[in-house]
């Protein structure tokens, strides 16, 4: 397993864990109504009962795309049925968000962060895929495979891709994915994973597929992990090939978009204790060149290391209801070997290419308190600019605040939570001198699109935005997701900037507003292992964005997953 992960969003409206096992888990024939039959052991010594042997679902936050979403703190634990989390004790609240894998529910963003040993008792056993989640090889059962696989189908149309930036409008981009995993555990100290994976892209008037949109069959990840107790702590180390999650997900989420997620190379150590944990990690980003089978290298040109700790404040009661909430401190460095700025250029941003090193401490409050959902978390980023072809250096200061805040009306039809979402982030100014500071907030790795914007055509760069957001639980399979940003730039004097920290030639002229992005997403858990999923948004670009060259346009995209 890993550690840390922090979501910087309100609870999404998924089913809680009293409602999954209201509806979907019967008590065993004579027990009383206070005790669950729905809370077997690893042992496996009360199986779930599923009323007229029908499917039991998992939660929609087992849906790995959903892993920059708000998610619902789940304060009652679910059967290993539903849920396969590791021993991590008051982390695996929200879906283990808390914990640091990105989500784990039925299944969860990495696979390896998956725990599969209740299986060890056949009772435990609900679906056909169960004989594929563990395999021993010892009569003990301490020696055992996991198997685990995906296949994903994206459908992207842009009416005016990128503003208009793409000059292929309207464009429609088909992408496949297929990925196929091992974990082998070697006891309860030592495993190791490895990981297959292809992606494949295509279309009509497509554009902009390069790098990870295609990728051969190689070697996603691969790595040893040893675990134990240390100090009192479950503590482990992990070296090899691996995703990575545990920064907030306006810095990265593993990327949803591009084919073939971020993958990274180094070593990474955690320790859990009951109420605090701390994560060190030090990768460098895999370089997914060429475009051939199983020539994936190390790369060098970005690395990320730091670390990052999580307190879980003691429960306690707000309005009645349970409450956790959770303190994060951590430290972000970051190095890239390209990484342009903006400079002048007459009526359109001209672009300076150069190198640069960010220091980023940070700290994060969220959780719940009753039925007030939070989290308010903010970073600053230190370090300096290299311009490229040995040009002048020039010192950093950035910043980054964001903040949610909802309350959750429980008793309502779909349980919604309604509230409102804001971000600054801080931009740069061209004005100034070649070594003079640079103050953009730098946010290289895909934040998550389900954070601000669906289409990616926005990044979370030189941003001012605020606006409702609605999640609800249309049913106990599906949820809706509402939300409407209204974006100024933070500085006038600095570029609009995409998902990728890359940024627009167009100069919005006359003022900071630059568009309003009214979205939505509707997600439908067909089955135990398929997933249905339906955004859209419209991108209405400021008076000042169009006449600089930008144009509006509407954004739809089709999910389809099936898991195992």
């Amino acid at each position: 397993m890993t550690a840390g992960i922090a979501f910087t969003l309100p609870a999404h409206a998924v089913p809680t864990s009293a409602d999954i096992v209201a509806t979907r888990i019967q008590l065993a024939p004579g027990e009383p109504p206070e005790s669950s039959a729905a809370t077997p052991t690893a042992s496996g010594t009360t199986p779930p009962q599923v009323p007229g042997g029908g499917s039991l679902l998992p939660p929609l936050t087992s849906r790995p795309e959903l892993y920059g979403q708000p998610q619902l703190l789940n304060l009652h634990p679910l059967p290993p049925a539903l849920l396969h989390q590791g021993p991590w004790g008051i982390f695996n609240t929200a879906t283990a968000a808390a914990a640091g894998f990105g989500t784990v529910g039925y299944y969860a963003v990495s696979r390896w962060a998956e725990d599969w040993s209740s299986l060890r008792a056949a009772r435990n056993h609900i679906d056909w895929a169960d004989s594929l989640k563990y395999i021993p090889f010892n009569e003990s059962g301490s020696v055992y495979l996991t198997l685990s696989g995906n296949f994903r189908h994206h459908g992207f149309y842009d009416q005016f891709a990128q503003f208009g930036a793409v000059k292929r409008s309207p464009s429609y981009r088909s992408t496949l994915r297929f990925n196929l995993g091992a974990d082998l555990h070697l006891g309860e100290h030592v495993r190791l994973y490895g990981e297959l994976m292809s992606g494949q892209a295509g279309g009509m008037n497509y554009y902009g597929y390069t790098g990870r949109w295609r990728s051969k069959l190689d070697v996603q990840q691969a790595f040893v992990e040893v675990r134990g107790k240390l100090l009192g702590a479950m503590t482990g180390i992990m070296v090899g090939r691996m995703n990575f999650l545990d920064v907030p997900p306006y810095v990265s989420a593993g990327s949803v978009y591009p084919t073939v997620p971020y993958s990274w190379n180094g070593i990474r150590g955690y320790a859990f204790w009951k109420r605090f944990r701390v994560d060190l990690f030090d990768l460098t980003l895999t370089n997914a060149n060429p475009y051939l089978p199983f020539h994936d290298q190390v790369g060098y040109r970005s690395r990320l290391f730091g670390a990052y700790t999580s307190y879980a404040v003691p429960q306690f009661t707000t309005f009645g209801k349970k409450s956790q909430v959770f303190v994060d401190a951590f430290y972000l460095g970051y190095l890239l070997a390209s990484s342009p700025i903006p400079k002048q250029g007459g009526s359109i941003f001209g672009s300076q290419a150069g190198s640069t090193r960010r220091d980023a401490p940070g700290m994060r409050i969220w959780g719940n308190a009753g039925p007030i959902e939070f989290s308010a978390g903010g970073m600053w980023q230190g370090g300096y600019f290299n311009a490229a072809q040995n040009g002048p250096s020039r010192p950093v200061s950035a910043y980054g605040f964001n903040a949610t805040l909802s309350w959750r009306f429980a008793r309502w039809w779909g349980k919604p939570s309604i509230g409102v979402q804001a971000d600054d982030m801080s931009g740069g100014d061209t004005r100034k001198s070649a070594t003079g500071s640079w103050g953009n907030f730098l946010s290289p790795w895909v934040p998550s699109a389900y954070y601000f914007d669906l289409s990616t055509d926005l990044g979370l760069s030189n941003i001012i935005d605020v606006g409702p957001l609605v999640t609800l639980t249309t049913s106990t399979n599906t949820s809706l997701m509402l939300k409407a940003p209204v974006v100024w730039r933070n500085s006038v004097n600095d570029a609009v900037y995409t998902s990728s920290n890359t940024f627009y030639a167009y100069r919005p002229r006359g003022g900071a507003y630059v568009a309003t992005i009214p979205q939505g997403s509707f997600t439908w858990r067909a089955t135990r292992h398929i997933t249905l999923s339906l955004d859209g948004e419209y991108l209405f670009a400021s008076h000042a964005f169009t006449r600089g060259g930008a144009t509006s346009g509407a954004y739809i995209q089709s999910n389809l997953d099936f898991t195992f």
